[in-house]
């Protein structure tokens, strides 16, 4: 099975995590673009196939970042957080998100994440491994 490569924008405010989170979804040819609390207003996230979002963004922005999102754009968002599992769960449930992730976040357990949820919600696409590129 293969995915072929994905727009994903990642809303983060620690430059130093989300490159390292970045390189490993640039492994599997994903195009990743970051936003953070001053830049979200200048571009849609409609024009993405998915979105993660960490808890850290500044100022708490976070929660609006995730509250302005349609319902449709929740469900293509992947939240990281550093809440205990039952906190996460709750969040992911109520939110309508496809996933919470406790933080630190290992760059290839995002990348498995990620790599599900393509093949969940894009099932007759080609999925790219970092060896086949």
């Amino acid at each position: 099975m293969n995915i072929f490569p994905r727009k994903i924008l990642m809303a983060h405010g620690d430059k130093e995590e989300r490159g390292k989170l970045a390189i490993m979804l640039a492994r599997f040819g994903h195009c990743i673009s970051f936003a953070d609390a001053i830049s979200r207003s200048k571009f849609s996230v409609d024009e993405y196939d998915l979105i993660i979002v960490d808890e850290h963004l500044a100022q708490s922005a976070w929660f609006a970042f995730l509250q302005h999102l349609s319902s449709e754009n929740q469900a293509k968002t992947i939240f990281l957080s550093s809440e205990g599992k039952k906190e996460r769960r709750l969040f992911r449930d109520s939110m309508g998100i496809y996933e919470c992730l406790q933080k630190p976040v290992i760059p290839i357990d995002l990348a498995v994440v990620v790599c599900d949820f393509f093949i969940s919600c894009f099932p007759n696409t080609k999925i790219a491994t970092p060896m086949s590129l």
